[in-house]
Order: structure tokens, then C-alpha cells, then sequence
């Protein structure tokens, strides 16, 4: 038998059989060693070609009374793999790995760029070879690609305004509503809590003058630093995520594994003299009047709690929270009817949406009524960015 009676479907099962067994024990049963000239690349993972072909020689031939006689050397294999529709590239003499590498790819720094988006995933950059978001929700997104394909993609240099995935029609439009279970969505979360950093590759984008003319290039490591699910401008809604540029470099290749804090004391050594590094960034000009109006109104006593947290010699402290946030996905306006006087608890609570007001002013902390909201004569609080606050952390369950 030969390599011309193994068709595409047969490859996928053994592609299928790899993943289910595992590289070690999938070379195993196939006498195989580690791939040593060529490697095929499917959805961002790497096989061994030559056990592929043998495990996929063997779906083959469950339906074929011939008996097996496989002898293509491994350039035959991967050229014929390769007219199956599957991308295959030189292994390098290193050993295949399917391993996820969170950080920096070593070898590619900052700037690489990349005739197409099969060298992308050949570099270990950008695994996948369609999809958008790699990475899991346990673990964290690895990488994304941004050429502007989703509508609602706004691209502003150092922040990057990101679409999620799905809902989308073969023209680029969406035509349903995306959710955060989807798993890059629900990944690009996890970055956002644990702090991890993102790979972010650029495609070309007539739209972006961020983007490179051709080609993809990869554009360092970006937070995650804010997301919503919002109404997108074709009235469906998306997952909305906005990253921003690392400031400094920094060692971020995250073992793979999920994050569960040790119960081993650790401690890092710190810098007695950090570095500096001049950086340009675009922030949002808050004015400190209209939050210190409100502190002072209420004489730095939380508006959801009731408490007043003392500095001595009479003074207080409390921070001004914004209803609706100002800067990244929500634009927010900075005025006092916009603004609550929190203690720093409340405004992480407030933040992360597990504090919400009622429209009747009920203050729900993770959905149980926890008394009124307490208001000042003259504060004038709109329901109208209260709404928006509780439309959008109903929307979105974190965890």
C-alpha cells in the first residue's frame, strides 16, 4: 500500500489519535522517532510526519483488503501530505513540540515579520493557522492576530482595541451575539486576572496605520487590560477587549500549567536600583476637582459601605469611582453625576462588577441586597450610567 491510498479524512483521524495518545506513546505505536527533517503544522499544533502518515496508512487500510507497504521516505510523505491540504515545514533538528509558550518565542524578536500566516504558526508566534486567540480559559491567551477583520477592531498603536471571536459571517459581519465561554474569549479573561502577558501579531490592514503593508509582524507583548461585551455597530453583541503595549521587557514565559498560588513562602529579590526607560502612552486627563467635590460631599465615607477610613488629625481617606468608566472600551464622562465616593474595597468590588446598584438603589453585592446606596442632596447620580454598569457585569461573569 502507498501513500496515494491515504486521503485527507484519514490524516484527520490520525491527527486525532496523536492528540487522544499523546507525542510519546502516538510515536510508540508507530515505531517512530522524533521528527527530524519535517513536521506537518495543523491548527497550530506540530506532529511528526512520518508517524502520521503511518497511523494514517493504518485508517487507510481498515478499508483496503491490501496489505500495508510503506516505504516513502519523509520529504515523499510531507510533499504528499502537503497536496492533502496540510502545511508542513523543516523540523530543524529540534524535537516536534506541541507545548504552549506563553511570552516571547525565543528567536523572534520583537519586529519579526512573516510572508504568511503558515510561517506565523511555523515560528510557534501564532499556533493557529485560522483562528484569532490561542491559549485556554485555565491558562491564559498566548497570542492574537489583529488584521482588522471584525468591524468593531480598532487599532490606535500602543492600544489595541480587540474583537473577540465568533458570530461572524463569511463576509466579516457579525451576525450573532459573541459570548465569553468561547474559549479564546474566555482565555484573553484569564490574562486580564492573572496579569499575563499577550503575544499580539499584526496582519496587513489598509485601515490601521499600525499595520504592516503585507504580510503579518509580530508587535511584542500587550496587557489585557479591559473587557466588556457590548453592543458592536452591527447591533449584535461582542466581546470587546483592549490591550496594551508592555512598557519594558520583560520575562514572561509562563510554565504551562494552571495558576494555583504555591504554599511555599517566595519572595523576589527585587532591584536596589531599577532601571528607567522613557516610554510615550495616551491616558485619560480626569479632572481631580470633580472627584475631590465628591469626597469632600461626603466626607470620605464610602457611599456602599459606610465606611470612613481615618488618617488621623481629622482627615480621610476615600477614592472618587466612576460609574461609567472613562478610558478604554467605555468613554464615560467625567462628571459628578457620574462619580461615587468609595473606600478602596468597595471601588475594586464596584471595578469587577461584583457590586452592583439597583435602579431603586439596592446595592447588590454578588447578587444579595446589602442596603441603599447612600446619596447627598445636590449629588444627582444618573441612573443612566448606573444601567450601564449593571448591563454590562450582567453580561459577563469573570469566574
Amino acid at each position: 500500500m502507498s501513500l496515494t491510498d491515504v486521503h485527507q479524512e484519514h490524516v484527520l483521524k490520525a491527527i486525532e489519535e496523536f492528540d487522544v495518545l499523546g507525542r510519546e506513546a502516538f510515536l510508540g505505536r508507530y515505531g517512530s522517532a522524533a521528527a527530524s527533517r519535517y513536521v506537518v503544522v495543523y491548527r497550530g499544533e506540530v506532529y511528526d510526519s512520518d508517524a502520521l502518515a503511518n497511523s494514517a496508512h493504518g485508517f487507510a487500510l481498515a478499508h483496503s483488503p491490501r496489505p500495508p507497504a510503506l516505504t516513502d521516505v519523509s520529504r515523499d510523505v510531507a510533499a504528499y501530505l502537503a497536496e492533502l491540504g496540510f502545511f508542513f515545514r523543516e523540523a530543524l533538528g529540534k524535537p516536534a513540540s506541541n507545548a504552549r509558550v506563553y511570552g516571547e518565542v525565543a528567536g523572534c524578536p520583537e519586529g519579526t515579520t512573516f510572508a504568511s500566516r503558515a510561517e506565523v504558526a511555523a515560528s510557534g508566534v501564532h499556533r493557529a493557522l485560522q483562528a484569532g486567540i490561542t491559549g485556554t480559559r485555565a491558562r491564559g491567551a498566548e497570542s492574537i492576530v489583529s488584521s482588522g477583520g471584525y468591524e468593531d477592531d480598532d487599532d490606535r498603536g500602543d492600544e489595541l482595541i480587540y474583537t473577540g471571536h465568533g458570530g461572524r459571517n463569511n463576509s466579516g459581519r457579525q451576525n450573532a451575539d459573541q459570548t465569553f465561554a468561547d474559549s479564546g474569549n474566555a482565555a484573553l479573561l484569564t490574562s486580564r486576572e492573572i496579569g499575563a502577558l499577550v503575544r499580539v501579531v499584526r496582519g496587513a490592514d489598509t485601515k490601521s496605520p499600525h499595520a504592516p503593508n503585507q504580510g503579518y509582524r509580530y508587535d511584542g507583548l500587550f496587557r489585557v487590560e479591559d473587557a466588556a461585551l457590548v453592543p458592536g455597530q452591527g447591533d449584535y453583541l461582542v466581546c470587546r477587549f483592549q490591550l496594551i503595549k508592555a512598557s519594558s521587557a520583560v520575562d514572561v514565559n509562563f510554565p504551562v500549567g494552571d495558576y494555583l498560588l504555591s504554599s511555599e513562602p517566595s519572595h523576589s529579590a527585587g532591584n536596589a536600583q531599577p532601571g528607567r526607560k522613557a516610554v510615550t502612552t495616551q491616558r485619560i486627563v480626569r479632572s481631580t476637582k470633580v472627584a475631590e467635590d465628591i469626597k469632600k460631599a461626603y466626607d470620605h465615607t464610602c457611599q456602599l459601605c459606610g465606611t470612613r477610613l481615618s488618617l488621623g488629625d481629622g482627615q480621610g481617606y476615600s477614592e472618587g469611582a466612576h460609574i461609567q468608566a472613562l478610558g478604554g472600551l467605555h468613554r464615560g464622562p467625567d462628571l459628578t453625576s457620574n462619580v461615587l465616593c468609595l473606600c478602596p474595597n468597595c471601588h475594586v468590588q464596584f471595578d469587577r462588577g461584583a457590586v452592583v446598584i439597583a435602579a431603586d438603589r439596592t446595592v447588590l453585592r454578588e447578587g444579595v441586597p446589602a442596603g441603599k446606596l447612600r446619596e447627598r442632596p445636590g449629588h444627582g447620580i444618573e441612573e443612566e450610567y448606573l444601567a450601564y454598569h449593571r448591563d454590562l457585569h450582567s453580561r459577563v461573569s469573570l469566574r
